[in-house]
């Protein structure tokens, strides 16, 4: 089955050592909107090309190209295998870890899906309200609180008037599965008009 032992052992090394670096210590985005994603892994975001992503999917091609060197026969079903392991790996480790041992803020999780905020504006008043209802998960046997900002979009143009009141101090108790709701009324600029 091996053609050439010393490579496979350094595919391995290689293909072990990508999906260390690519270990998610936060289950969510950590380098903002991504544009490119190669294999689950951001490597150009809003910001500019993200350096780390490209050093992490680069270890692992050449991680592969050991690993076909290696192979007399099943080469495809190898790789194959090596690339899903990649990328669901350290996400189900990560989410195992968050399930279990996790504590503060690693063991709250998100559910963006059903997560909404709705606005409404008045009558032509100045007045908005903000009406938003947040899921988040709280996995360990403690209460865990941690200030909360909303995430700034070019098109969402009353998110940067709710940061501006503050960032929010949250608590979500132990086992804690429910919405927390966020209300806050903000006065707004007379020429400024949502829809």
């Amino acid at each position: 089955m091996f053609k050439n032992k010393p490579a496979f052992y350094i595919s391995v090394l290689l293909i072990l050592t990508a999906m260390i670096m690519s270990f998610p210590l936060r289950l969510g985005a950590p380098y903002g909107p991504e544009l490119t994603v190669v294999l689950g892994i951001p490597t150009r975001t809003v910001e500019g090309p993200v350096y780390y992503g490209m050093l992490i999917i680069s270890i692992l091609i050449l991680g592969l190209v050991f690993l076909v060197r290696a192979l007399k026969k099943y080469r495809g079903r190898t790789v194959l295998l090596a690339i899903l392991l990649f990328v669901f790996g350290p996400l189900k480790i990560a989410e195992g870890y968050q399930n279990t041992f996790a504590t503060g803020l690693d063991a709250i999780s998100y559910d963006k899906e059903k997560s909404e905020c709705t606005y409404e504006s008045m009558d032509r008043t100045s007045v908005m309200t903000v009406h938003c209802e947040l899921y988040f998960q709280n996995h360990s046997e403690e209460d865990v609180t941690f200030m909360l900002t909303f995430y700034e979009d070019e098109y969402a143009i009353w998110i940067h008037h709710l940061n501006n009141e503050g960032p929010l101090e949250m608590t979500v108790s132990e086992q804690d599965r429910g919405p927390i709701i966020v209300k806050r009324e903000l006065k707004l600029e007379k020429e400024q008009h949502f829809s």
